[in-house]
């Protein structure tokens, strides 16, 4: 059985977790707040997006670079920067492991986030770069991370391009799916519609869309990311400190015990002389 300075060392080293996960619990709040809020109002003009996509998809699909046949593939691995949120990452990583023998022996592999870029280390399966993200991401990086990705294509440097990544479904639930950014091939003919006017021209209509459609996919995908990692630190953490609170008021309570056995046993022995 325990002592009683030994109870009291136990729950000074549990009141520090509970301070630590209720500290971490409220920046993954707030940071989860401002992400949802970004996720919800991107979410209605994704809906508009998509609805003229799916209306000119042919038309739009013209504008967007395409690349070669013969280029490899390129699949993006997205994960979180840091730990400490459940199985969040662990599910990211099991799924793609299962997905990765659907991919052709030349896909190019690029992990994005910290620990996506541990995982492929600790795993050693080759990649050609990776991406890091912040917490919060910023319309500048994500615009410079599909600059990138453009680029590749460009150059014919990669064909296809998918991302693994957590969908979001709620703040309890993240699913990994696998998302096509670019097809094998993009370039379609496509009969011209003489009954839609568009100012200033059809051209530059259709090249601003794809733009936004393209930029759109991208954000969405990195937003989901940086959202679900947010959830489920804030799910863990406030599991964590409601479990370590709650063994807090247990050992307290064995102290309280312990503390009036001993002077109970006190009381006896002077009692006896």
């Amino acid at each position: 059985m325990a002592t009683l300075q030994e109870l009291k060392k136990k729950l000074k080293g549990i009141q520090s977790t509970v301070k630590l996960t209720k500290a971490m619990k409220t920046v993954s709040s707030v940071k989860f707040s401002k992400l949802n809020r970004l996720y919800s109002e991107n979410l209605q003009y994704m809906e508009a997006c998509n609805s003229f996509y799916s209306a000119y998809s042919e038309e739009i699909d013209r504008y967007i670079p395409s690349a070669s046949d013969g280029a490899p593939p390129a699949v993006f691995v997205m994960a979180s920067n840091k730990g400490m949120c459940g199985g969040f990452n662990t599910e990211i990583f099991s799924y793609f492991l299962k997905e990765k023998g659907s991919f052709p022996e030349n896909t190019l592999f690029f992990p994005c986030g910290k620990k996506a870029v541990a995982f492929f280390e600790e795993k050693r399966i080759p990649y050609e770069r990776s991406f890091i993200f912040d917490d919060a991401p910023t319309v500048e990086e994500i615009r410079a991370f599909l600059d990138e990705i453009l680029s590749m294509r460009e150059k014919n440097m990669i064909s296809a391009v998918y991302a693994v990544y957590p969908h979001f479904k709620n703040v309890m639930k993240q699913l990994p799916e696998t998302a096509v950014l670019f097809a094998p091939s993009e370039k379609k003919e496509c009969e011209s519609e003489a009954l839609t006017e568009f100012f200033p021209d059809r051209e530059t209509v259709f090249k601003n869309v794809a733009d936004i459609v393209i930029f759109n996919k991208v954000y969405d995908l990195v937003l989901q990311t940086a959202l679900g990692a947010q959830a489920a630190t804030l799910t863990t953490m406030r599991a964590a400190s409601d479990t370590a609170t709650a063994y807090c008021a247990k050992l307290q309570t064995d102290i309280n015990r312990k503390r009036q056995s001993e002077v109970t046993a006190d009381v006896i022995e002077t009692a006896q002389g």
